[in-house]
């Protein structure tokens, strides 16, 4: 698609046919605007906010400015959570839940040493528990696709095909049409649902629930929210040279649950065959 439409003219200087300026698209011009007024708006929440609700206008301007980015350049809202498959996926959610309240998390406090005049205002330590949490989220969205990328070149047995089908209430021609080999796949990213984060990605258990999957978003929900209220404490009590670290015991659960949501995802559920 054109970034940008031709405009063509024929006036005095110009001989007809030649190209004089250029329309940008719509959607570009809105991501220029957003991209100058995000940073502004950081800052105000910042500066004005009371400290601790100022990180939750931190996050919900993050927040935002996902939704528009999804919305500006894939017309769907939510886009960053869709996989190449055309499904929400549980490794994208967690990854940018964890993006979203650390980055929060940091501008606020750098924004907040600022406003006091801290010297060296951007050096908010990060604790070694953060970066491993990080690099647990990061091992998750990387590595599933290099565990599922095997199934790409198999095909599932048609009596799961059938059974999908009438579980999902789906023509067996479609399921087959738009499948990457044993892997489920929806036709439009606009058919992406929140469902498909807790079901399974082959054609043989896409219409079951993943328990591994399950786990793993309710560790992610819990660690996520309760390590915002920690950061959110923190600034409240103006203690903003460092971010809070995370326990050990929830760095296990949360190596745990990653763990059993990448190797679950190594089984072969739909009976397949090379193709």
């Amino acid at each position: 698609m054109a970034d940008s439409v031709p405009v063509i003219g024929s006036g005095a200087g110009n001989r007809a046919g030649d190209v004089v300026g250029v329309i940008p698209r719509a959607e570009y011009g809105r991501m220029v605007v957003l991209t100058t007024v995000m940073p502004m708006a950081v800052i105000a929440t910042t500066w004005f906010l009371p400290p601790g609700w100022n990180l939750l206008g931190t996050a919900a301007m993050l927040t935002g400015f996902l939704l528009v980015l999804g919305k500006a350049i894939a017309g769907v809202p939510l886009a960053l959570l869709i996989s190449e498959r055309n499904l929400m996926s549980l490794s994208r959610f967690q990854a940018l839940v964890w993006t979203v309240v650390v980055m929060a998390g940091y501008l606020t406090m750098t924004l907040s040493r600022v406003k006091s005049g801290a010297p060296n205002a951007v050096g908010v330590d990060i604790p070694q528990e953060l970066w491993i949490a990080m690099g647990i989220s990061t091992t998750s969205l990387l590595g599933t696709p290099l565990v599922l990328g095997g199934k790409r070149a198999r095909s599932p047995d048609e009596k799961l095909v059938q059974n999908t089908s009438v579980q999902l209430a789906e023509a067996p021609a479609d399921i087959d049409a738009h499948r990457q080999g044993v892997l489920y796949a929806n036709a439009n990213m606009t058919d992406a649902r929140m469902a498909d984060m807790f079901q399974g990605d082959e054609v043989g258990n896409t219409a079951h629930i993943d328990l591994a999957k399950v786990q793993m978003f309710y560790f992610t929900l819990i660690a996520a929210v309760g390590y915002f209220m920690d950061v959110a404490m923190s600034v409240a009590r103006g203690t903003t040279h460092a971010m809070p670290a995370l326990s050990q015991g929830m760095l296990a659960l949360l190596a745990i649950s990653h763990g059993g949501y990448l190797l679950g995802k190594t089984s072969d559920h739909s009976n397949s065959k090379q193709t």
